[in-house]
């Protein structure tokens, strides 16, 4: 059987993540005025399904890959989906991550806490080449979701600086033959 500490800290790391279902991705509301935006969960699924087929395609160690991708917006639970103009005026993200990821986490068994320490570290410090394909995927999804939404009926010119701000953050063949396929 599973200990009370355990049980303790695998339902608080599930709450935490349940969260993300609440959080609007920040950027589609005020830049793009989409009210009923994904969540950052939607978002984050949608990262770790496309990082595994790539990583897969690619020969990529692809546990590390999905591992990173559904831990990579964590954290946002807790400080909520920052713009890069927030952060740009600021806002130390990255602490303020760091943080609570350690606190997400500190009731896991060291050796699990450890590992997902590491694949978050990972995916800040794009150490890995895991983690440098799932920040492309990340810039990505975020095209596809841009697209999406511009075929929906939301203003295109828009959504155009989320494909543009993608695509100069994507260098890899696949993930950018990926966004130029959306046109």
């Amino acid at each position: 059987m599973v200990g009370e500490g355990l049980l303790k800290g695998i339902l608080n790391l599930l709450s935490v993540a349940g969260r993300l279902k609440q959080i609007p991705r920040t950027g589609w509301v005020i830049k793009a005025g989409i009210g009923k935006a994904e969540s950052v969960a939607d978002h984050s699924y949608r990262v770790s399904l496309a990082a595994m087929i790539l990583s897969d395609l690619l020969g990529l160690d692809t546990v590390k890959a999905v591992r990173i991708a559904l831990i990579h917006d964590l954290a946002e639970s807790c400080i909520g989906d920052l713009t890069p103009q927030q952060v740009e005026e600021g806002l130390d993200k990255s602490s303020m991550e760091e943080e609570v990821m350690i606190k997400v986490l500190q009731d896991l068994p060291s050796h699990v806490k450890h590992l997902y320490l590491e694949a978050w570290r990972d995916w800040v410090e794009r150490a890995s080449s895991e983690a440098r394909l799932v920040h492309e995927v990340d810039a990505f999804e975020m095209a596809l979701q841009a697209e999406e939404y511009a075929q929906s009926g939301f203003d295109r010119d828009k959504l155009m600086e989320f494909k543009r701000s993608a695509s100069e953050r994507v260098s890899s063949g696949a993930v950018k033959e990926l966004i130029e396929a959306l046109g």
